[in-house]
């Protein structure tokens, strides 16, 4: 039921559906719960909840939803890989700045910079 609720999710998001998008990702977290993120067996069920978390934050961030962007990037920022992190840490950035903290987004992006290993002169 959870990757039948993110393949929804995904449809719902390319029609522009974020409201339905969120619902469906939401319905998707709630099956499965955030115990999969912990079993290093289940390599599928970390995609699945990668997949899931990471919709529910870009349609949270579409419906302008910061409160929900934070919550579900922070769950990626603990279990993902830097790497596999990097589009959330965009959709963290775009929903901060939405909301008029500039500070709080340039501090978080030049952090990041320095993470891929650019030096940024302050």
């Amino acid at each position: 039921f959870a990757k039948w609720n993110l393949l929804v999710g995904k449809e719902m998001a390319n029609i522009s559906n974020f409201g339905s998008a969120l619902h469906y990702y939401e319905e998707g977290i709630r099956f499965i719960g955030d115990g999969v993120w912990l079993d290093e067996y289940i390599t599928n069920g970390k995609k699945l909840c990668f997949g899931l978390y990471e919709g529910a934050a870009a349609a949270s961030l579409a419906t302008r939803k910061g409160d929900l962007v934070e919550y579900y990037t922070s769950f990626i920022f603990q279990h993902a890989s830097f790497e596999n992190s990097l589009p959330s840490w965009i959709i963290l950035m775009l929903s901060i700045e939405s909301s008029g903290r500039y500070n709080e987004v340039l501090e978080k992006g030049i952090n990041l910079f320095r993470r891929l290993g650019f030096f940024i002169p302050l």
